[in-house]
């Protein structure tokens, strides 16, 4: 017999291996698919409606907040029935909280537990506030905010856990089948039909695995606008709270004069806080954190009058002078009013923000003809050269400044310079503090 021929048993041996092998890679692809559908059910499931019950929750504690807060402020009871009118709907996010959290295991119900304790001993200290006629409802809410936090953290935690799990299990589908091919490879050297059979099966998993990743990002990609969206809303929704908040607190002793403006001040806040919440519920329009504009013929000088009119309350509680340079006359621009006033109470809010008692923000309006040009200008501390590239990141802070806000108000302010057509610059100003620059080309007709 010619040595160069396999024996029948070298050869029916090769035959189980590839057998083996070609068995082991039909059935890898279903208990990976399997496995890692288990994992994206617990996110999909539990995970997004445990945190849509978690925001449902804090959005009712920030109307029993407003409610006790303006109880205390105008010495009046009535007030507290925004309170308990809130607690019912407060109590079913709990309840669908508790189901979500407890169906994910100890690692999300142990601080849901802690966030019910919380809870429940701010409401203790409410009813007692409430029964001994002392309108001081602070006591135990920072601990809920923190428990509120940790839940949420603990949810964030688990869905990473779960894409880690899920990209393991791809690592070991990957390397499994690559191990698998070669073994096939090498024991079909004598039995060639069958190892191109093993190529074109590799082949198969290799685009299956591919689709199944670009299937992964895109889940990603739109959480992620999904968050940014939140986190948007959120962040804008602080600013005009502040405004309206002050001004209640101001009309107090005021006169009718100062009252009617106060009332305005509100009145336009309120509107603009209507718009924002809009845009949570029009989500089609919101594309990679751009921001839709509606264009009409605007009177930038009214902008900026209204804008630091809503600003002088926050200006006056910090003690910082709050400065304007306005023509009598500007050319008007193509754009949406409420867009860029937003994008200019962003800008001011950061430079009172970081502005310390005494100082000054001035807010500056010019025009070349071409273009508009809103620069507010502070004599804070300044913007560190290693920060400058970092600005206009969606949540990105400076560490001095990590507890100042979302990190979102920038990158809003960029996106709708860009969607009016023009730019944003931000700078160090000669005499020192920061300077931010928004460009907006002017209306032709009007230029």
């Amino acid at each position: 017999m010619d040595r160069r021929q396999p024996s029948t048993g070298a050869l029916a041996a090769a035959a189980v291996v590839v057998i083996v092998s070609l068995i082991a890679l039909a059935l890898l692809p279903l208990i990976t698919r399997s496995a890692s559908e288990r994992y994206r059910s617990g996110t999909e499931e539990h995970v997004e409606p445990g945190r849509a019950a978690l925001n449902e929750l804090n959005y009712r504690l920030g109307l029993q907040i407003t409610s006790l807060t303006r109880a205390a402020v105008n010495e009046d009871q009535r007030y507290l029935e925004g309170y308990f009118r809130e607690l019912e709907p407060q109590a079913q996010a709990m309840e669908t909280l508790a189901s979500h959290a407890q169906a994910l295991g100890p690692e999300v119900s142990a601080p849901f537990r802690e966030l019910e304790q919380q809870l429940e001993a701010w409401r203790g200290a409410v009813r007692r506030s409430v029964d001994l006629r002392q309108l001081d409802f602070d006591e135990g809410y920072a601990p809920v905010i923190e428990a509120i936090h940790r839940v949420d953290e603990a949810l964030t935690s688990y869905q990473s856990a779960t894409r880690q799990q899920v990209r393991f299990l791809q690592q070991v589908q990957l390397w499994t089948t690559v191990g698998l091919v070669l073994l096939a490879a090498i024991a079909s050297s004598l039995v060639l039909w069958i190892l191109q059979r093993l190529r074109s099966l590799a082949g198969m998993l290799s685009s299956e695995s591919q689709a199944r990743q670009v299937a992964l990002e895109q889940e990603q990609k739109l959480v992620r606008i999904r968050d940014d969206i939140l986190g948007v809303v959120a962040h804008d929704l602080r600013s005009p709270l502040t405004t309206i908040t002050l001004s209640t607190q101001l009309m107090q002793g005021s006169s009718e004069e100062e009252q009617a403006e106060h009332v305005e001040t509100i009145l336009s806040t309120t509107r603009r806080m209507q718009r924002l919440i809009q845009d949570l519920l029009d989500v089609t329009k919101l594309e990679s954190s751009r921001l839709s504009i509606q264009k009409d013929p605007v009177d930038p000088i009214a902008i900026v009058r209204e804008v630091v009119s809503e600003q002088r309350p926050i200006a006056r509680e910090k003690e910082i002078t709050l400065e304007t340079s306005i023509p009598d006359l500007a050319p008007k621009v193509c754009g949406d009013a409420d867009r860029l006033a937003q994008a200019l109470t962003n800008l001011i809010g950061n430079a009172l923000k970081f502005t310390p008692a005494g100082g000054t923000v001035r807010v500056c309006l010019d025009s070349d003809g071409s273009q508009i040009r809103f620069e507010v200008t502070d004599t804070g501390p300044g913007i560190p050269s290693q920060d400058l590239p970092h600005l206009f990141e969606p949540f990105w802070q400076a560490k001095k400044t990590a507890h100042l806000g979302a990190g979102l108000g920038l990158k809003i302010t960029r996106g709708i310079a860009e969607a009016h057509g023009g730019s944003i610059e931000a700078k160090n100003a000669p005499e020192g503090g920061a300077c931010f620059v928004v460009t907006v080309p002017v209306l032709e007709d009007s230029a």
